[in-house]
């Protein structure tokens, strides 16, 4: 037996208009038959696929396109011959292909057995405004596919038109195709499939980066009063579309290494696992070295620098295009000390907005942040834009000159799926009591690549201090000296290009004696 799987993916109000088209017909609940009578014929539910009399292959032979020239799904253009829209059907599922399969390296979709031909089929209908595209495929894994794509897509509630928006969908449709090589999305669990749509939605923008349907999707979240959780399964997974920039920041952060894309590597692991389990267990393994932790505090990071706060050459590419996210407000007082208290349930991001009352200098820190939380202090000035402070623990953190035109915000982590966790931020001004120590040195392990290693050193009194970092055979591979006033400093560590992945050993000597640390880099 032959199965499809719908998914409605509604998303209200989208795009102001009532009734918006879903982006995919993936993984509505309901199941309906679609049977293979013999070979060479198919059976498409709710559609007489036999309207669709004629059919052309692909320049580079691995798709046949099936469409008419009559009828309500006709294709417009000559009433002989290959009318443009299909060629460029054809086009776009051969490219999709050559990104998908031939560059990134995943499998290409099982053989159909000869339905239709024999090559991958995809067909061509009036959607009518529905539906941007619908996979179909079989009740196991691996399956045999194939899917439908609009005529047109000239309606309004296509949040992207014409041929942008047949290109973005065959993209979507055919790495779905891609997928169902792999794993089947409601086994072992049900709630896989918002890794496929976060997936498909991603390789949207990785095929086409020039055009951003997607971008309406991440609105939809980014207004939530609640940031969506990443496997949020609320309206029918209908925010894994906005999540698709997730993937952007895994691509960012770890891109191919060893010859393998991470989005590869997750793929082929993934069956007969929790998809939330299998992105723990990969990330965590090498040649990634991190953590599911690690990567949604990133994800929370990006999200705060996008609109009038995106930073030109950091973060998301399209970071100055899309909008900006919903943040909780919060004023700081006019006197210190002042401690706030924050909440985080299990495998929740925030995102904490704090108000500057009139120019000041203070300090900030955390409480209770845990291994499995991550939090970061990003400074917004009206003068001088917006930038990365620190990772925010158990250290204080320098504010100097801060004015009330200014603002910080605090995107928070909990990469717990289990348990919530309460932590403070906690706010000095005036002076602090001073002593010379190494109060943190982050990301450690560290990229240098896309985040400079920082070191937040405190000085007890002013003076010279020397920075040297060894490699794990005793070589110095980078120094530098610097005088400083006593309180608390950020030094990046600008370490060569040429670095290799290993241990080292931070060494930082003062008047009052040397201070080390280790950490780790990786490329």
């Amino acid at each position: 037996m032959r199965i499809l799987l719908l998914s409605a993916l509604l998303i209200q109000t989208l795009w102001g208009q009532s009734e918006p088209a879903h982006k995919c017909g993936f993984m509505m609940g309901g199941m309906q038959e679609t049977q293979v009578t013999r070979a060479g014929e198919r059976d498409i539910p709710q559609f007489d696929e036999t309207l669709l009399n004629e059919s052309i292959v692909s320049p580079a032979g691995h798709f046949r396109i099936h469409f008419t020239h009559s009828g309500t799904n006709a294709v417009e253009g000559p009433v002989s011959g290959t009318p443009p829209f299909v060629s460029e059907a054809a086009i776009a599922a051969d490219s999709a292909y050559s990104v998908i399969v031939n560059d990134l390296g995943f499998l290409p979709p099982l053989p159909d057995e000869g339905i239709d031909g024999d090559e991958l089929d995809i067909y061509i209908r009036n959607w009518n405004g529905t539906y941007y595209g619908m996979t179909y495929f079989g009740d196991s894994a691996p399956s045999i596919t194939y899917l439908v794509v609009d005529n047109d897509y000239s309606e309004s509630s296509y949040a992207t038109s014409g041929l942008a928006a047949l290109r973005v969908t065959i993209a979507h449709e055919f790495f779905h195709m891609v997928q169902l090589r792999y794993a089947h999305p409601f086994q072992p669990v049900s709630s896989n499939p918002y890794w496929y749509e976060i997936s498909s939605t991603w390789m949207e923008e990785k095929c086409y980066p020039e055009i951003d349907d997607y971008h309406a999707y991440v609105a939809d979240n980014f207004r939530q009063q609640n940031f969506p959780d990443l496997n949020d399964d609320s309206f029918g997974f209908s925010f894994s579309y906005g999540h698709c920039i997730f993937g952007q920041v895994l691509d960012a952060e770890f891109g191919t290494r060893n010859g393998k894309h991470i989005m590869l590597d997750i793929w082929e692991n993934i069956s007969g696992k929790e998809a939330t389990d299998n992105l723990e267990d990969i990330l965590s393994a090498s040649p990634w070295n991190s953590s599911l932790t690690n990567v949604l505090g990133k994800y929370a990071l990006y999200n705060v620098f996008t609109g009038s706060r995106a930073i030109p050459g950091l973060y998301y590419e399209d970071a100055a295009l899309l909008p900006e996210i919903r943040v909780s407000e919060y004023d700081l007082p006019f006197i210190y000390p002042e401690s706030f208290g924050f909440g985080l349930d299990n495998f929740e991001i925030s995102f904490q907005k704090f108000n500057i009352p009139t120019l000041s200098d203070f300090y900030v820190s955390g409480e209770n942040i845990t291994d499995d939380q991550r939090v970061y202090l990003t400074y917004h000035s009206y003068e001088d834009g917006s930038s990365l402070k620190s990772a925010v623990g158990n250290h204080w953190l320098p504010c100097n000159n801060v004015s009330s035109q200014d603002y910080l915000i605090f995107p928070m982590v909990n990469g717990n799926r289990e348990v919530g966790n309460s932590l403070s931020l906690n706010f000095e001004g005036g002076t602090l009591e001073l002593d010379d120590e190494i109060q943190a040195l982050w990301p450690n392990p560290g990229i240098p690549r896309v985040h400079p290693i920082q070191v937040s050193l405190m000085l007890e009194t002013p003076g010279t201090y020397h920075v040297t970092v060894y490699d794990i055979l005793g070589h110095s591979i980078f120094e530098t000296s610097k005088f400083s006033p006593e309180g608390i400093r950020i030094i990046d560590l600008e370490l060569p290009e040429s670095t290799p992945s290993g241990l080292y050993i931070l060494s930082i000597t003062t008047k009052n004696g040397m201070m080390t640390r280790k950490f780790t880099v990786i490329r």
